[in-house]
């Protein structure tokens, strides 16, 4: 039995592609929710769209600090792990649900295998740093996205327990890209899409603000699906209504990943402080605007694909805002290719299958 741990819209995205592969196998499987997402947008329509079945168990554990979310997690993940004995545990990304997927199945003694290892901001005071690190060392097999990643895990001391696989994402990607259709008229003016939800940026009235600010000054139209924690903090700074009036500013309800796909391939910008979606970036042909100075996907930052900027700081707006009115769409014979080639499941699989975790 393979159990896989997830709780969030990333997490879903990486596990689908894996999920399949593994079902073409013959494997049984099973799949449990932390219910770090809890709300229906930003999860069940994720598992419909992408084709994967319901989770055996939700554990109800989103809400709460840091710590209460992790410590949820951790007892519900005990109660269920202990009741299914599974014979591998799959973790994904870097949220507290994969630390607590981590730190419950190593105290078990449940091998573990971690999607996504080896990206460093290095940066501690990051709260998805601190997950990375915990669950890599506790992890028996790695697979790392890139090549960066891969060598962050050898200075670590981690070198024999990884592999590179290229990204699951971009598995999931293609696929979802190759069912979506465009709808853009020839000559359309092209999109600024937009996602807004780290706790940097969603827990300060001034930082708020500065986001706005910079939406305004790019004139383009901005589309953005709101994320229930953004949404539920402008609205207790008294932001809300302002953000719901600016002229070239389109709030609309979370979505799921195959309008995401459509949104990104319509965008000739993305503005975004989600990890993963930087990454997707590239993959959909549009430049990336990061709302955090933190070292993401060095590559893509090295080749000025990403630009890291503070909305806080004038200069480093005012410099964000000449990348996005800069910024056209890119054909795909251009786009950077650091990521693999769209079979990240497939190897994943064959690496479990050589090193007898499955």
């Amino acid at each position: 039995m393979i159990t896989h741990i997830v709780g969030n819209r990333p997490q879903f995205i990486k596990l689908a592609p894996l999920y399949h592969e593994l079902e073409r196998g013959g494997y049984e499987q099973n799949i449990i929710h932390s219910g770090q997402h809890y709300d229906e947008n930003m999860s069940d329509v994720f598992f419909e769209e992408l084709g994967i079945p319901a989770p055996s168990v939700n554990l109800s554990a989103g809400g709460g600090s840091h710590a209460q979310m992790t410590a949820k997690t951790m007892v519900g993940l005990e109660k269920e792990l202990v009741k299914r004995k599974p014979d591998l545990v799959i973790l994904y990304g870097d949220t507290n649900t994969t630390l607590a997927g981590a730190v419950t199945a190593a105290k078990l003694c449940i091998p573990i295998a971690h999607v996504e290892a080896g990206p460093r901001v290095h940066d501690k005071s990051n709260p998805e740093e601190c997950n990375r690190i915990v669950t890599d060392h506790l992890s028996d097999v790695l697979f790392s996205p890139d090549a960066i990643s891969f060598q962050n895990l050898e200075r670590e001391g981690l070198g024999k327990k990884a592999c590179i696989t290229g990204d699951i994402m971009y598995d999931t990607y293609l696929s979802i890209a190759a069912k979506s259709v465009e709808n853009r008229d020839a000559g359309q003016e092209e999109i600024v899409v937009m996602t807004w939800h780290r706790q940097e940026n969603t827990a300060d009235r001034g930082r708020m603000e500065s986001i706005l600010d910079l939406i305004e000054k790019l004139e383009s139209r901005v589309v953005c699906p709101l994320h229930p924690r953004t949404r539920k903090c402008l609205k207790q700074f008294g932001l809300l209504e302002r953000a719901e009036t600016i002229p070239n500013l389109e709030i609309i309800e979370p979505v799921g990943y195959t309008e995401m796909v459509r949104l990104m391939n319509s965008a000739r910008l993305i503005l975004t402080d989600s990890g993963g979606v930087s990454k997707e970036s590239s993959y959909a042909g549009a430049k990336c605007l990061f709302m955090l100075e933190l070292d993401v996907w060095e590559d893509l930052v090295r080749d000025n694909w990403i630009h890291k900027f503070d909305p806080e700081n004038t200069a480093s707006a005012e410099e964000a805002l000449v990348f996005a009115k800069k910024a056209q769409r890119v054909a795909q014979a251009d786009r950077p290719s650091y990521y693999g080639n769209g079979h990240a499941a497939a190897k994943m699989v064959q690496e479990l299958e050589n090193r007898s975790f499955i």
